[in-house]
């Protein structure tokens, strides 16, 4: 039971990491379907700097350090995109692309399971929580 909370920041970072390198890899095609918001100046800059974002903070919390602002940092952005491009994707999408409610779903899920870190901490067996004499 001691491995619980590695385990699951291991799996909670996971996809974080992967969705934080596909930024760096294919900001170009998120911008082109519109995964920006339109309001936002300079897309592409953005699709960067939230792929450096969510690595940082992702992998901080993976090996628990600092993870209560990482969690929080993770958990803003995560409800910042399933409700100003997920939302309004899901709205106006016809019958046949429910793959948007999968979307919007999945990052309401992981900005909980965010805020529960944030409040809570990385756990046992965590940089934050070693101890100050080496035990």
């Amino acid at each position: 039971m001691k491995f619980l909370p590695v385990i699951g920041r291991i799996l909670f970072t996971a996809p974080l990491l992967v969705f934080g390198f596909a930024h760096l890899g294919n900001a170009q095609m998120m911008v082109d379907n519109g995964m920006v918001p339109s309001f936002l100046p300079m897309p592409i800059t953005i699709v960067y700097l939230t792929g450096v974002l969510i690595i940082l903070c992702g992998g901080a919390i993976a090996v628990g350090y600092k993870t209560k602002p990482a969690a929080l940092i993770i958990a803003l952005f995560l409800l910042s995109t399933t409700f100003l491009v997920w939302a309004p994707k899901m709205a106006s999408a016809g019958p046949d692309e429910l793959e948007f409610m999968g979307f919007f779903m999945r990052d309401l899920g992981l900005a909980g399971a965010a805020l529960f870190f944030a409040h809570f901490g990385a756990g046992p067996m965590s940089m934050d929580n070693k101890s100050v004499n080496g035990g």
